[in-house]
């Protein structure tokens, strides 16, 4: 039993890191990429499907799209391992089980982008860009009570929204970090990656879980807008230059948090 506690801790521990660095990659790219538009020097404004076909695209683009699906993978693993397991101690009262259900829900949307990296290397990018947020938002306006469903994911958008906010001004980031292990020199800088990403993360959800209640009110799929749609949104508007600028900056800082995590992150033993 000690033998397999350990394997599991090691194992989990892995896939913590695995699937942070994964996050980190996608976050920072996006954001990286927005940024070169903001300073005119190429780039674009890409959700994060629009960037895993674009890091397709780079050289040993196969490779690194292979090696990306294994570590969402992982994270939607270290997620439900999370929710299942209360590797956080939170809990079974209704707060907790309702923040490991948010574990479990963060997990699986990544599913998504990890199956999205195994169409891509089988079909080698011949299947297209696949569908858009206002594309997939008619589908589920078309099935009864989607326009309730469509509101309650607005809703969560925006409360996970305000809950990075919150964490990044209350620094609960910090209870699952290896403090005594991190170099203190840094970290000051580290922190303040950490409390820009997650700001940062935080507004664009606001903006999603805001296009898609609208989207959900007005019946119109057409309002409803993904990562890439914020980014074009924020650049329209007036000193959107600035603007995105800023939210591109945040979106870099958030890659650079979730590397931090792959290295810092504390991971908990199951109580089996």
């Amino acid at each position: 039993m000690k033998f397999s506690l350990a394997g599991l801790r090691n194992a989990l521990s892995g896939t913590a890191s695995a699937g942070y660095i994964a996050k980190g990659m996608i976050y920072f790219t996006v954001g990286w990429l927005s940024l070169l538009t903001t300073i005119g020097l190429g780039g674009q404004q890409a959700g994060t499907g629009e960037v895993i076909r674009a890091i397709a695209l780079w050289p040993f683009g196969t490779l690194l799209i292979g090696l990306l699906g294994i570590g969402l993978l992982a994270y939607v693993l270290w997620r439900l391992a999370q929710a299942w397991w209360d590797l956080e101690h939170k809990g079974n009262d209704w707060k907790g089980i309702l923040q490991r259900l948010g574990f479990a829900i963060s997990g699986l949307l990544y599913i998504a982008l990890a199956w999205q990296c195994a169409t891509l290397i089988i079909l080698s990018l011949a299947s297209g860009g696949g569908s858009s947020t206002s594309q997939r938002t008619a589908e589920l306006l078309d099935y009864p009570g989607g326009l309730f469903v469509l509101l309650g994911i607005g809703i969560v958008f925006i409360g996970v929204g305000v809950h990075q906010f919150y964490r990044a001004w209350k620094r609960h980031y910090r209870r699952n970090w290896h403090i005594e292990d991190m170099p203190k020199g840094p970290m000051p800088l580290l922190e303040g990656i950490a409390r820009l990403g997650l700001a940062a993360r935080g507004l664009v959800f606001v903006i999603i879980g805001t296009f898609l209640s609208v989207a959900a009110i007005e019946v119109d799929p057409d309002n409803a807008e993904g990562l890439g749609g914020v980014l074009h949104t924020l650049a329209e508007q007036p000193y959107g230059r600035w603007l995105l600028g800023g939210v591109s900056l945040g979106l870099v800082a958030y890659g650079l948090y979730c590397f931090i995590n792959a290295g810092y992150r504390r991971t908990r033993t199951p109580r089996l």
